[in-house]
């Protein structure tokens, strides 16, 4: 009798991924080797429909041997024959092979099951609904409600909401750098990382203060030194302060960030770890900013993340990126270079200071962010009227300060390019990594472009991120121009607006690009309704003319009447003499139906 028994040793535990093969390879394999469906019972010219004289005529051809067959062969196909012979001719073989698609009859089947016998049996089924019921029941909604109310506990930027309740009131219009850095550490981000080691002894906790201690003395040393000081012109209110030992602790690290210091292993390892529970913290902090439209605050948030890149604090020249160039000196050549403004690079290296070999080496290659044809347009409009949806267009690209040259020193970009038909069809180069060897990973460069008003210190038009600017060519000429677009609402007044396109990066300092635009908005010219005009007058003696005459309105005058002529008319106005007085026009057509005539009898 068939039966089930069960795998007591586990061997049947590679049941699954050995039918997970066989769903590829079996179909595979038949779509490989395409071969026909054979029956059992058929070899050759012999079927089961075949008669008993059809067999015996057909098993006498097929008996007889090839001019190629061997001995060997001719053995094994006997065999076959009369295998398939006894299939067919014999009435309880053919029954079997019928019914159950094997000639010998049924055959004994035993199937297995890839799990233990134990689990299944009638001792063990308490304990078989215990664990469904704990993994159903208690299991699935554990994981369900950890997931859930993890996910409450952030909001949409993915930083817990008392990290974002500390930052919605410690942020200020006026907050200057160092608040901001101030204000970064306080996220309860930071407990988890810089906490798990304050549960110490009491010892170990005076030697961790003792270090941040000292290290706080280092900072304020390199802040004198930099020129880095609080904003005078902020409120007292805007000041920002710690009030605990890890937001303390926080803070001196990402310090030592921004001004390269070498610290100890330990707290090396913390400061990494700082650096990568921040750029969620920082797009926090410039979304707050953002919501209250604040320019200045939203635009020092987003250099925040480049400073910390690089190792560069705010205010401080972009020269320090270059290798062998420290933040004094870079302040330094600032100066005597005159390496300030957007071109600042540029200048730097027309200046050609000496020793600095592998900075300039770098420098030529560093990409400088390239924008032109920045305007603003509505589709189907040839002006801005008020309230409608506006593009702000611009086309960008990355390019090199110094324009690559050929060895007889004429700038390849000078040349007439030769444009092929592949050069066409390929697609710029837009992936890449940014030189940033004191972040922890590869950083990709992107640009957060954003449209506001300097006057009122507004944002205008929220950022948005853009990552696919065209890098330059491996030969380092320029690359193809892409044109990007902002879209945003009109303002609903017609007046000429003046705003500042600011193309602000998160990987590179000194990188931003500022462009000034103007924006002109018009109300649409009045369209008169000419619809009237457009229809001829009716005639005088038609219906549709006496209910214009009775309207008021004008209407051409009858032929009949014979006062199409108007050479007539004008001929007895002229010869009117002035003593008569002016002469009353005729009337053309008639006397209006609707004048009262009482008078004149």
């Amino acid at each position: 009798m068939p039966g089930i028994s069960y795998d007591e040793s586990g061997s049947l535990a590679s049941y699954f991924g050995v039918t997970c093969l066989g769903l590829i390879l079996i179909p595979a394999t038949f779509y490989t080797l395409r071969t026909e469906p054979t029956d059992s019972g058929t070899v050759d010219q012999l079927n089961g429909e075949a008669d008993q004289e059809a067999l015996q005529e057909a098993l006498s051809e097929i008996i007889k041997l090839g001019v190629n067959e061997t001995m060997e062969m001719a053995e094994a196909k006997f065999v076959d024959i009369t295998k398939a012979y006894k299939s067919l001719t014999d009435e309880a073989t053919r029954e079997n092979l019928q019914k159950y698609g094997n000639p010998d009859g049924p055959q004994q089947r035993e199937d297995k099951i890839a799990i233990p016998k134990w689990v299944v049996e009638g001792n063990s089924q308490a304990l078989v609904l215990l664990a469904y019921g704990l993994v159903l029941g208690f299991g699935i909604p554990w994981l369900v409600g950890r997931w859930w109310f993890r996910q409450r506990s952030l909001t949409r930027d993915g930083v817990l909401n008392g990290t974002a309740e500390l930052f919605f009131h410690q942020l200020r219009e006026d907050t200057d750098f160092l608040s901001l850095v101030t204000i970064l550490s306080s996220a309860l981000e930071y407990v988890p990382i810089l906490g798990k080691k304050s549960k110490g002894g009491k010892k170990a906790r005076k030697e961790r203060q003792a270090k941040i201690e000292e290290l706080e003395k280092v900072l304020d040393e390199k802040r004198k030194e930099l020129g880095i000081e609080e904003d005078p012109t902020m409120s007292r209110d805007s000041r920002a302060s710690v009030t605990t030992a890890v937001g303390r602790r926080a803070r001196a690290l990402l310090w030592a960030q921004l001004f390269r210091l070498k610290l100890d292993p330990e707290l090396e390892e913390e400061q990494l770890e700082v650096l990568r529970a921040t750029p969620p913290l920082i797009h926090a902090l410039s979304n707050i900013a953002l919501a209250h439209n604040w320019l200045n605050c939203s635009l020092m948030c987003l250099r925040l993340q480049s400073a910390l890149a690089q190792g560069i604090p705010i205010g401080v020249s972009g020269l320090a990126q270059f290798p062998g160039i420290s933040l004094e000196e870079a302040q330094d050549m600032a100066i005597t270079t005159g390496a300030e403004g957007q071109r600042w690079l540029e200048k730097w290296l027309a200046a050609d200071v000496k020793g600095l070999d592998e900075a300039r080496k770098v420098a030529k290659t560093w990409p400088r962010l390239e924008i032109k044809d920045v305007e603003f347009k509505v589709e189907d409009e040839k002006i801005v009227p008020p309230g409608s949806i506006v593009s702000l267009n611009y086309k960008a690209r990355f390019a090199y300060p110094v324009p690559a040259t050929k060895a007889n020193g004429k700038a390849i970009a000078d040349e007439k390019p030769v444009v092929s038909k592949s050069s066409k069809s390929s697609k710029p180069i837009t992936a890449g990594y940014l030189h940033a060897p004191r972040w922890p990973g590869n950083r990709v460069p992107r640009y957060h472009v954003l449209l506001g008003d300097s006057k009122l210190n507004k944002v205008i038009v929220q950022p948005t991120r853009n990552s696919e600017i065209p890098l330059p060519n491996p030969d380092g000429t320029p690359g193809e121009f892409k044109e990007f677009k902002l879209q945003f609402q009109a303002p609903p007044q017609a007046n000429l607006y003046s705003f500042v396109a600011h193309f602000v990066s998160d990987s590179l300092v000194g990188a931003d690009v500022q462009k000034p635009v103007m924006l002109r908005v018009q109300d649409p010219p009045e369209v008169s309704d000419d619809s009237d005009d457009d229809i001829s007058e009716p005639e005088e003696d038609t219906l549709a003319g006496q209910m214009a005459m009775m309207r008021g309105e004008k209407v051409k005058p009858s032929a009949v009447h014979g006062y199409d002529d108007e050479s007539e008319y004008e001929t007895d106005t002229d010869t009117s003499s002035d003593e008569e007085g002016p002469t009353k026009p005729r009337s053309r057509g008639g006397r209006p139906i609707n004048v009262d005539t009482s008078d004149e009898e």
